[in-house]
């Protein structure tokens, strides 16, 4: 096992591993793995006018996020295709928002040309701050052990020592821990103890078993974000009013013209890329399986892969 902190090692397409990706995957599925999130980018938005600068930009009600209940969220370009999905949490400043690392630039450069002359200030503290990932059947009693209290429910959060810790979706119990890098370092021996350090191909494998997308850039601006469940999920909000991509979302939700949603699917092989074209369909996401082959989910016509 690894005893020193390795999320500051990645660098794009931000995937680590610990030499058997495989074995790390056996273990995110069958034991207890920690994870450092080296994919996940960290965006900071501060000032007076944030949450409602947000709220015209993102899916969700910015509203109902609290420093106690994160938020999945989409920012989605005019034409209602998501050019990210995003994580939220309200901060005692702010808020801050979760991204993949490659499609983080283009997101904050996006959002700032939104800015104006509004009291907002955007910054990438992906430096400064960063997350990793504990999840598995003994997920929580690492967590007690290492002087944290579990939430108990999907984006719960809780708080210690400055460290957000944060239930995520999905049958296999998950948890993430955000916070100042030298925060994760110091934890990382003890954690690494009590859990096999397993890498991005791992957490990723988790990710889709829940059915949670995310967005690459090769799928940026393809996905109207029915298209990959968000409504399903929790994170679109049709009460809140505008934002951008409002229309199209609405329209689609009400009018039922969504053919194509995201369904789980068992691939052959080594995970092709995202956006690759597999049959009917257009693949979102995929990790390399311990069974063989790969884990995926496709958008596809009439939800049938």
């Amino acid at each position: 096992m690894s005893a020193s902190w390795p999320g500051a090692q990645a660098r794009a397409p931000f995937d680590l591993d610990f030499g058997d990706a495989r074995a790390e995957a056996t273990a995110a599925l069958h034991e207890t793995v920690v994870v450092p999130l080296a994919h996940v980018g960290l965006i900071a938005a501060r000032g007076a006018d944030t949450e409602a600068f947000l709220q015209g930009q993102l899916s969700n009600d910015v509203r109902d996020a609290t420093a106690a209940r994160a938020q999945l969220t989409s920012y989605n370009s005019p034409k209602g295709r998501m050019l990210a999905v995003l994580n939220l949490w309200r901060e005692a400043d702010g808020f801050v928002l979760e991204v993949h690392r490659g499609v983080l630039e283009p997101v904050l450069k996006r959002l700032r040309l939104h800015v104006l002359r509004s009291q907002v200030k955007l910054e990438d503290v992906s430096a400064a701050q960063a997350s990793l990932g504990v999840a598995g059947k003994a997920a929580a009693r690492t967590l007690e052990a290492a002087g944290f209290d579990p939430p108990a429910g999907p984006y719960e959060v809780s708080r210690a020592r400055d460290i957000a810790v944060t239930r995520r979706p999905g049958k296999v119990p998950r948890f993430t821990l955000r916070g100042a890098v030298e925060a994760l370092a110091a934890l990382w021996p003890g954690l690494a103890q009590g859990a096999r350090p397993a890498g991005t191909g791992a957490w990723r494998l988790l990710e889709i078993e829940a059915g949670m997308p995310t967005i690459y850039p090769e799928t940026q601006d393809r996905f109207v974000a029915q298209m990959c469940n968000l409504d399903q999920l929790g994170g679109i909000s049709f009460s809140k009013g505008c934002y951008t991509g409002q229309e199209v979302v609405a329209r689609v939700h009400y009018l039922g013209a969504v053919k194509r949603h995201m369904v789980p699917a068992h691939l052959p092989g080594t995970p092709p890329a995202p956006g690759t074209r597999i049959d009917a369909g257009e693949l979102v996401d995929a990790a390399l399986h311990p069974d063989g082959g790969s884990a995926a989910l496709v958008v596809s016509q009439g939800g049938e892969t």
